[in-house]
C-alpha cells in the first residue's frame, strides 16, 4: 500500500497527547495494546464478547445490528503509546499450513491443495548485516508461486502471486521495487505461457516495476487507470459485475473492491480456492480512504465468500504480529515474530461484520480486531 499521512487518533477519548503525524521507522519492537472499549457481541475469534460499552461507532440505523463484532478495541500512535493486533488463524503455526479445502460452503468442491508451509523472510535488526535475498519464493504448489520482497530494500515487503495457467499466467502485482529481480523471476517460472501483468491496485508499492514487463515478448500489462482495469476485465458495470478471465484451464473470478483505492480488485482462483484480497484484507493496516465505497466493496466479498469455497484468503503485506492486537510499527524493518500470511473466510465475515457494527461514518481513528486493523485515512 502507499501509506498516506496516517491520521492517528484514540477512537472516542484521547488519553494523553494525541498526535496526527507520520509514524518514525520502526526497529523490530512491537507496540503494547491498548485497552480501550469494545462493542459487545461475539470476539473476533468468534468467542463470547465482554458487553463493554461501544466505542469506535454503533450499527447505523440502516444496519443489522446483529452483525456487531465485539473486539474493535481503539489504536493509538504505534510509538509506544498503545496499539493494535494480528493472531494466527487457529489452525496455523508460524510457517502455515497444508490445505486442500476449508471454509468451503459445499463440501462437495475439491481443490487444487497447497502448502503454506514457509517461514517468510522478515528483514534483519540490522540491514547492512542482512543477507536476504531480493525475493522469496514460495510454490504453493507447481502452478502456484507466492514470493516476498526483502524488507530491508523495501519496508513495505510486498507479497506478488503468479498464477500458471495452460496457456496463460497471471503476475499479480509488480512489487515496491525497480529492479530487473521479480521480472526475470517470473520470466523464468512462466515458460512459454504469455503473461499477464495485473495489479490489485495503483498504489506504488504494487506497480513498481511496471516498466520491467513492457516491452516483453508475450507479455501485456494491464494500465492502472480505472478505464483501464474496466477495459482489461471487461467490468460492467463497476464495480458490482464480477469478471471471469480463464488462463487457460484455470478460470479466475475478478471482483472490483474500490474503497483503499479506487481500482481496487480482488482475484478468486476457481482450481485452489484462494482469494487473493490485495490491501483491502491482509494482517495488517487497513487504510480506508473511502469509508462508505469499502463498506459496500466488503460486503460484497462477505456475498462471494458465502458462495465458493476458501482455501485461504491472502494479501499484499504482514504487519501484524503473533499476539493478538499487537502490530509492529510503521515502516519496520524488522519483524522477528509476525502473524502469518493466510486469513480466511471467517476474516472476511468478521471485516463485514465490524464494518456494519461502526455504522455509516468512519470512527475518529483505528479500530483494532485480532487479526487486523479497520484504519480510516
Amino acid at each position: 500500500m502507499v501509506r498516506m499521512q496516517r491520521r492517528l487518533l484514540l477512537v472516542a477519548l484521547c488519553l494523553g497527547a494525541c498526535r496526527s503525524e507520520p509514524i518514525a521507522p520502526g526497529d523490530g519492537a512491537a507496540t503494547p495494546p491498548s485497552s480501550g472499549a469494545r462493542l459487545p457481541g461475539v470476539d473476533s475469534a468468534g468467542s463470547s464478547g465482554d458487553g463493554a460499552p461501544v466505542t469506535g461507532g454503533t450499527p447505523g440505523a440502516d444496519e443489522d445490528p446483529a452483525g456487531a463484532v465485539a473486539g474493535l478495541t481503539p489504536s493509538t500512535d504505534a510509538d509506544g503509546s498503545g496499539g493494535v493486533a494480528g493472531t494466527p488463524s487457529a489452525d496455523a503455526g508460524s510457517s502455515g499450513a497444508d490445505v486442500g479445502a476449508s471454509s468451503a460452503p459445499d463440501a462437495g468442491v475439491r481443490l487444487a491443495p497447497g502448502s503454506l508451509a514457509v517461514s517468510w523472510m522478515h528483514g534483519a535488526p540490522s540491514c547492512a548485516q542482512s543477507t536476504d535475498p531480493e525475493l522469496q519464493v514460495h510454490a504453493y504448489n507447481a502452478t502456484t508461486y507466492i514470493l516476498r520482497q526483502d524488507k530491508c530494500r523495501t519496508f513495505e515487503a510486498p507479497f506478488v502471486y503468479l498464477l500458471l495457467g495452460a496457456q496463460t499466467a497471471l503476475l499479480l502485482d509488480t512489487g515496491a521495487t525497480n529492479s530487473v529481480g521479480l521480472r526475470d523471476t517470473v520470466l523464468s517460472l512462466t515458460g512459454a505461457r504469455s503473461l499477464l501483468v495485473a495489479h490489485s491496485h495503483a498504489h506504488a508499492d504494487h506497480v513498481a516495476s511496471d516498466n520491467r514487463f513492457r516491452g516483453q515478448p508475450g507479455t501485456t500489462v494491464v494500465g492502472t487507470s480505472l478505464a483501464a482495469v474496466q477495459q482489461a476485465f471487461g467490468f460492467s458495470p463497476w464495480p458490482s459485475d464480477t469478471a471471469e478471465l480463464d488462463l487457460g484451464g484455470r478460470v479466475l473470478d475478478v471482483l472490483a473492491i474500490p474503497g483503499h483505492e479506487q481500482t481496487h480488485i480482488a482475484l478468486y482462483d476457481r482450481e485452489t480456492g484462494l482469494l487473493l484480497t490485495g490491501d483491502t484484507l491482509y494482517p495488517g493496516l487497513l487504510f480506508i480512504t473511502d469509508w462508505t465505497t469499502y463498506r459496500a466493496s466488503v460486503r460484497r466479498l462477505a456475498a462471494f465468500v458465502a458462495s465458493h469455497p476458501v482455501s485461504h484468503v491472502l494479501g499484499a503485506h504482514i504487519e501484524m504480529t503473533s499476539t493478538a492486537r499487537i502490530n509492529y510499527p510503521y515502516q519496520t524493518v524488522y519483524q522477528p515474530s509476525e502473524h502469518v500470511l493466510q486469513l480466511d473466510a471467517a476474516h472476511v465475515r468478521e471485516l463485514d461484520a465490524a464494518l456494519t457494527a461502526l455504522g455509516a461514518s468512519p470512527p475518529a481513528g483505528p479500530v483494532a480486531l485480532d487479526d487486523f486493523v479497520i484504519d480510516p485515512q
